[in-house]
């Protein structure tokens, strides 16, 4: 009787343990859409791994009527709900899907919290930097000085191969903001570098090398579009999300969701 308990227990146990490693799955149809938002504002999700880590969560919102590009950046340590799951830190929703469902499911979470239409995604290893790096030769970056000291380089503007602007993107130093990631830098510059170089067979390298280090649902003319309207245009605008007065405790972080909500709204859509 002992025995068949414990067999028991131990087969409940496993059962626990199947379901807890379980990969979410997720389709189009499951994204928590707002569909009452003004349909001339593109949201897009934009992730940065680096492994099994986030790096950085951004939205990038495009309005095509008034050419109004907002770039939100989302503190990954923020503490959000997904239904499969339970309550986990935002950074850690990617990993929890299935290989063809990551994106989607980071999409939909960030529908649930902001109230938002993403459907689409871009996600990028910043591990495959120095790659991308070499399409374009080096990359000019500005480094401060606490940056430059991590690196035993000088402040100011820093000429870096691949391998130097892989150690950039990973530097954690004391005073970043949670918001803050030199990954996002760093491939902003890259774009600006390779969309301005003058060099179409070097753009075109660097774009095909760019889509097939990603995992994303846009097509290629998509993708060049918010690359575009991110570094273009007149009406370029960054937020980082949540603000310090919308902080209702500290760890793990939690926030007001809906002062969230009103925060990106008035700046997306008003």
């Amino acid at each position: 009787m002992k025995k068949r308990m414990a067999a028991l227990i131990w087969m409940l146990l496993m059962g626990f343990a199947a379901v807890a490693l379980a990969e979410i799955s997720v389709t189009k149809r499951d994204l928590s859409l707002n569909s009452e938002l003004d349909r001339n504002v593109s949201n897009i999700l934009v992730i940065l791994q680096d492994g099994e880590k986030t790096d950085a969560l951004m939205v990038a919102s495009i309005n095509s009527r008034t050419g109004r590009s907002v770039m939100t950046r989302l503190d990954t340590s923020l503490e959000v709900n997904v239904p499969e799951a339970g309550d986990v830190q935002l950074g850690e929703v990617y990993m929890l899907g299935d290989e063809k469902s990551r994106g989607l499911l980071t999409a939909r979470t960030l529908n649930t919290l902001l109230n938002l239409n993403i459907s689409t995604y871009v996600a990028f290893d910043i591990g495959r930097m120095p790659e991308l790096v070499e399409a374009v030769g080096t990359l000019n970056m500005q480094l401060d000085e606490q940056e430059a000291e991590a690196l035993g380089t000088w402040s100011g503007l820093n000429e870096m191969d691949g391998e130097d602007v892989l150690r950039y993107v990973r530097l954690s130093l004391p005073g970043d903001s949670p918001a803050r990631s030199r990954g996002y830098d760093a491939l902003m510059q890259l774009l600006y570098q390779g969309l301005n170089s003058g060099d179409l067979m070097g753009m075109l390298g660097l774009g095909t090398r760019l889509l097939s280090s990603m995992d994303t649902n846009l097509n290629p003319m998509s993708a060049f579009t918010l690359v575009s309207a991110v570094q273009g245009g007149s009406d370029r605008r960054e937020l980082s999300l949540p603000l310090e007065e919308q902080v209702t405790s500290a760890s793990p972080l939690r926030a007001d969701a809906q002062a969230m909500q009103q925060t990106l709204h008035k700046e997306v859509y008003e």
